[in-house]
């Protein structure tokens, strides 16, 4: 249809390759607009619109007995009662850490009390694992004060001993003085929940509070 001399050929093809290169460059321009601008869009929400960080709510306890620096702190819900032990200085050589639960979860409000050591009349220390000994001490003097359960520092095995007192009272009598503090009278233990009076009566000369 076209008849086009040689020259004039190569002539149009130069044009075609020209035209073909002009439009790669305003392509590529155009792409890496919206590149920078969608990089740019993304930067300004990430400032403007922060992480939202999930903050672990906290407590606040009292913790006092045989602590070095007893007192009220703040520490987070997750945190144990060791770790309440160690913020309040850490225990001191009397402390008697095996009657209570080191790995329990804080609660906000609640009291810990780290028990000291107790001992026999002879000066012996009285261990969760004598319990059974101290339990014939009973039978043949139950009325010597240096045979009695400090139910401010006796475990739960310990107070098992006393009569009438099984597992789920033991539990509730440790409960009840870790969320009201220590016993400041033997009677005050009828405030735990399932002790009346008839079985106050059957363990009153057995159980002190110092």
């Amino acid at each position: 249809m076209f008849n086009f001399s040689n020259q004039e050929k190569i002539t149009i093809i130069l044009l075609l390759i020209l035209i073909i290169i002009g439009a790669g460059i305003v392509l590529n321009k155009n792409i890496n607009r919206e590149d920078n601008f969608i990089v740019n869009s993304a930067s300004n929400i990430s400032e403007n619109n922060p992480p939202m960080q999930i903050e672990t709510p906290s407590v606040i306890i009292h913790i006092a007995g045989a602590v070095k620096n007893p007192g009220v702190y703040q520490l987070k819900s997750t945190d144990r009662i060791v770790d309440a032990v160690k913020i309040a200085g850490g225990e001191t050589e009397e402390a008697n850490l095996d009657v209570i639960n080191l790995a329990a979860l804080l609660k906000d409000g609640q009291k810990i009390i780290v028990p000291y050591k107790t001992y026999s009349e002879t000066g012996e220390e009285i261990k969760a694992n004598t319990f059974n000994h101290t339990a014939s001490v009973y039978s043949s003097s139950p009325a010597s004060t240096s045979a009695k359960i400090n139910i401010n520092t006796a475990n739960a095995n310990l107070l098992q001993t006393l009569p009438g007192i099984g597992p789920v009272l033991s539990e509730r009598i440790i409960e009840y003085r870790n969320q009201n503090g220590l016993f400041g009278v033997i009677d005050d233990i009828k405030d735990v929940s399932g002790i009346g009076e008839k079985k106050y009566e059957g363990i009153k000369d057995l159980i002190c509070v110092q």
